[in-house]
C-alpha cells in the first residue's frame, strides 16, 4: 500500500496518465500559476480520499454546446463517478467528490476533443445542480483544468525524493485554488500521501526491530484523518476478513464455529449469504473432483487418442452447462 502511493505522488506531479491520450493544445502553465479570480462560495464537505493524476486538458477559450454524441468509448456502460453537493444557501459544496465529477470525464482525454470533454461536464453538472451553485461547478472545473495542465507542465524530476514531488504539487495546488479551497479539495489526498512516504521511510529503516516498526506505522496510521481510515479500512477488511476464516480452518475450527465468527464479525445477514457461498463453493469442487476422476478413468481405459478425445468432450457436455465449461477448460487445461 505504502509503496503505490509513493509511486503515485510521482504521477500526479509530472503528469503520467493511465492511458495514452492525442497531445492537446497547451498554454504556458507557470504563466497561470500567478493568475488571481474569485473562488467558488466554500463549504466544509468531508469525503473518502481517493488519489488522482495530473493530466493535461486544454483549457477551451469559450463554453461548448453540451455533446449530443455518443459517449466515448471508454466511458460506455460505466455510472458516472462524484457528485456536486449544494448547501442549505444554494451554494456549491466544495470538496474532492466534485472533483470526482470531472475526473470521471477526463479520463476519456484522448478519445475526444478537450472542449467536448468540458461540455460533458458541463452538462453533468446542469444535471446535478441549478443557478448559482452551478455556476460555481463551471468556474471551479475551468480552474482544475488550468491546475491541470499547470501541473502537467511542472518540471519536477522524476528521481527526486517523493516528498519533494509532493511540496511541488502542493504549490500548484495552492497558487491554482487557495489554502482553503486546496485544503478542501486535496487535504486528505496529501495526508494519505504523506502517510504513505513515512510508512516508506520506516519499512526502510534497517535499524528498526518488526516490533518498532509494526508500532510506528500504527502510530502513522492513526494520525491519518476518519475518512482516509475508513477507506482504507474497508478496503482491506475483505482481505482481512479472508486471512481470519483461514486461520480459524486451519485451527480446526467447525462450521459452527465458523458461522459464530462471521456473525460477530459481518453481521447475521453476511454470516448467511457467506455460508450460501461456502456452499456453492463446496459443491462445485465436488462436481470438478467428480469429473476429473472421470476423465481419469478414459484416460485410463481408451488407447485410441480419437476416441478418448471423443469420450471427454462427452463426459464434458453432460457433466457442465457451456459457460461452465469455459471454466472447467480454464482450471483443468482442456485444449477446445
Amino acid at each position: 500500500m505504502a509503496l503505490v502511493a509513493t509511486i503515485g505522488v510521482g504521477r500526479l506531479v509530472s503528469g503520467e496518465r493511465h492511458r495514452q491520450a492525442a497531445p492537446s493544445g497547451r498554454s504556458n502553465g507557470a504563466a497561470r500559476v500567478g493568475r488571481k479570480e474569485t473562488l467558488p462560495a466554500l463549504s466544509v464537505a468531508p469525503s473518502p480520499t481517493r488519489l488522482r493524476q495530473a493530466l493535461s486538458v486544454s483549457r477551451p477559450s469559450a463554453a461548448p454546446r453540451p455533446p449530443t454524441n455518443a459517449a466515448p468509448p471508454s466511458l460506455r456502460g460505466t455510472d458516472v463517478d462524484g457528485a456536486v453537493t449544494v448547501d442549505e444557501r444554494g451554494d456549491l459544496v466544495v470538496g474532492p467528490e466534485l472533483l470526482g465529477l470531472f475526473d470521471y470525464f477526463l479520463s476519456a482525454t484522448g478519445e475526444e476533443p478537450a472542449q467536448a470533454i468540458r461540455g460533458r461536464i458541463v452538462a453533468a453538472i446542469r444535471e446535478r445542480a441549478a443557478g448559482r451553485a452551478a455556476e460555481q461547478a463551471i468556474a471551479l472545473l475551468d480552474r482544475y483544468l488550468g491546475y491541470r495542465e499547470a501541473a502537467a507542465g511542472a518540471r519536477v524530476e522524476q528521481e527526486a525524493d517523493p516528498a519533494a514531488r509532493l511540496a511541488a504539487l502542493r504549490e500548484i495546488r495552492r497558487a491554482w485554488f487557495g489554502e482553503e479551497a486546496a485544503e478542501r479539495l486535496f487535504g486528505d489526498e496529501e495526508r494519505e500521501i504523506e502517510a504513505a512516504i513515512e510508512e516508506s521511510r520506516i519499512l526502510a529503516d534497517e535499524a528498526l526491530s518488526p516490533e518498532e516498526r509494526d508500532a510506528r506505522i500504527a502510530d502513522v496510521e492513526a494520525a491519518l484523518p476518519e475518512p482516509v481510515r475508513e477507506a482504507r479500512e474497508a478496503a482491506t477488511r475483505p482481505l482481512a476478513q479472508q486471512a481470519d476464516e483461514q486461520a480459524l480452518r486451519d485451527a480446526g475450527a467447525s462450521d459452527e464455529e465458523m458461522h459464530a465468527h462471521r456473525v460477530a464479525t459481518v453481521g447475521p445477514e453476511a454470516a448467511d449469504r457467506l455460508a450460501e457461498l461456502d456452499r456453492q463453493r463446496a459443491a462445485w469442487r465436488q462436481r470438478l473432483d467428480a469429473f476429473a476422476g472421470a476423465r481419469a478413468d478414459i484416460e485410463a481405459t481408451v488407447a485410441d487418442p480419437d476416441a478418448r478425445r471423443s469420450a471427454e468432450e462427452a463426459l464434458l457436455e453432460r457433466s457442465f452447462t457451456p459457460e461452465e465449461r469455459l471454466r472447467v477448460g480454464a482450471i483443468l487445461g482442456l485444449a477446445r
